[in-house]
């Protein structure tokens, strides 16, 4: 059991670490979108980039952090009768759901999503999306990457509710 403790509190730390990095996403993307408007309304010169680069830092904000949300516990869930469970009933319907559903769609989209990135980096794609077609294969590659993070930590929340099934105490 503490060898369980231990890889769930690794994989913890890091999709915490992740968290704390691309935090500061936000402040990126802020600074553009703000610099966009200003640009735009007040030297009425908008910029050829902001667009590009807004969806793409959004869009790896929004991906890496699903990882985070799902050890945090805060994605929706419609639990009217899941919170009238016990404490371990609720855990043994959470590991019958991530082995049921979650690790089966995730795994089907990381495998889809492999040849779609390795596609991408072949032919050095480019976005259409705006005038200045930027390179937008980094950006596919956070897909991946962010997919295994959310795997990793679904992982992590089966082994923490294995030992709580096992031992009733929780993992932290």
């Amino acid at each position: 059991m503490n060898a369980l403790r231990c890889i769930i509190r690794t994989i913890d730390s890091v999709s915490e670490l992740t968290a704390k990095v691309i935090i500061w996403l936000v402040l990126v993307l802020t600074a553009i979108i703000s610099y966009e408007i200003f640009s735009r309304y007040v030297l009425d010169a908008p910029t050829k980039w902001s667009f590009d680069l807004s969806y793409m830092i959004g869009g790896t904000f929004f991906l890496m952090g699903e990882a985070w949300t799902l050890k945090r516990r805060q994605h929706v869930r419609i639990d009217i009768f899941y919170r009238l469970f016990s404490r371990k009933t609720r855990a043994v319907i959470d590991i019958v759901m991530y082995l049921a559903l979650f690790f089966p769609l995730w795994g089907g989209i990381l495998y889809a999503l492999i040849p779609y990135v390795q596609f991408s980096w072949e032919i050095g794609e480019r976005s259409m999306q705006g005038y200045w077609q930027p390179i937008i294969y980094p950006f596919k590659t956070v897909m991946p990457i962010a997919v295994s993070m959310l795997l990793l930590q679904g992982l992590a929340e089966v082994l923490r509710n294995l030992v709580f099934i096992c031992g009733g105490e929780e993992v932290k």
